[in-house]
């Protein structure tokens, strides 16, 4: 196979991963990601030993994701708001993920927060600055809002959607001025 191949099977396992976790929870089969992603179960063996690994890999690009489109957002007064509202977004699309990920190694789950809080750092200014953001919002409290955020995708599956959206609500009301 080539390199060429090789990445776009990783790029379609990861697509796989996302919709799977998001669909079927934290205990759906590798096999049944390989086969949404229409590859055999050799080759999700040969790019994830594990649910685990391939989960983390999937959160490890939402981070990038994050990181790059905070960067889109630097001089924009509103780029805190837009990014927050990019990650709650991307908690209720990948819901399940954080669950497979329960049992990863703290060090590297404080790592990847730590990238996202270093994402919103300069938005939070800009948006404080600009009368958007509330005066006391600090970048612990956004990141505490965010794993509320996780939390409401996390509940029975009928109620996910409206819980998200009024926990979204309840967490603009209190880190924003409009």
């Amino acid at each position: 196979m080539t390199r060429k191949d090789a990445a776009r099977n990783r790029d379609r396992l990861l697509i796989a991963a996302r919709q799977m976790f998001a669909e079927h929870g934290h205990d759906v089969a590798l096999e049944e990601i390989a086969q949404a992603a229409g590859v055999s179960r050799t080759t999700i063996y040969r790019n994830f030993a594990t649910r685990e690994e391939l989960a983390a890999t999937v959160f490890a690009d939402n981070v990038a994701q994050i990181e790059q489109h905070a960067a889109g957002l630097r001089e924009q007064p509103d780029g805190a708001v837009k990014l927050f509202d990019f990650v709650l977004d991307m908690q209720l699309d990948n819901r399940g993920l954080a669950q497979v990920l329960s049992s990863a190694d703290l060090e590297w789950f404080i790592e990847h927060a730590r990238r996202i809080a270093a994402s919103f750092e300069p938005l939070l200014d800009r948006g404080r600055a600009a009368g958007i953001v509330q005066p006391v919002v600090d970048v612990d409290d956004l990141m505490l809002a965010i794993s509320m955020g996780e939390g409401a995708v996390a509940y029975d599956p009928a109620q996910r959607d409206n819980r998200h959206k009024r926990v979204r609500e309840m967490l603009h009301r209190a880190l924003f001025t409009r």
